[in-house]
């Protein structure tokens, strides 16, 4: 993992400004660790909290996964910018024979994270929220307790 953040931290300075780098990286690290979702909106419908909160997301590095319970259902990769207004994030989901990527927006609030993604091939979101007919999904996450 720390190989993972100090390769991260490379990238991150590669593409220049120090103070957007500094603010990455302490993002970065800031999202490490195991998520459970709280809630969950897509496309202006807000899931029940009994299906939303069935999702947990681990993330290690550049890298996450998700869970519906215990068991994986999705795996992918991801990059930040600290330095945007809204601050944003790049998924690459690990689909078979398939190169997505999905813009969103991030940010932290104490111990949560909100990730507001659009669809693959759609614009980056400019606000936390997934109003009916935009193509978003807005959830919530709140750090798992040790």
């Amino acid at each position: 993992m720390m190989r993972s953040l100090l390769l991260a931290t490379l990238l991150v300075m590669l593409a220049g400004g120090a103070g957007k780098e500094d603010a990455t990286t302490k993002d970065l690290e800031r999202m490490q660790g195991n998520w459970a979702q709280a809630s969950m909106v897509v496309d202006g419908e807000k899931l029940g909290d009994d299906e939303a909160q069935a999702l947990f997301r681990t993330i290690k590095g550049q890298e996450y996964t998700v869970a519906r319970y215990r068991k994986t259902i999705g795996k992918g990769s991801f990059t930040l910018d600290a330095g945007k207004k809204p601050k944003s994030i790049d998924a690459r989901p690990a689909i078979a024979g398939q190169n997505i990527t999905m813009l969103g927006i991030y940010e932290f609030e104490g111990e949560k994270l909100k990730l507001c993604f659009a669809r693959a091939g759609r614009p980056r979101p400019m606000e936390f929220a997934a109003k009916k007919d935009s193509g978003h999904t807005f959830s919530v996450w709140e750090r798992e307790k040790k």
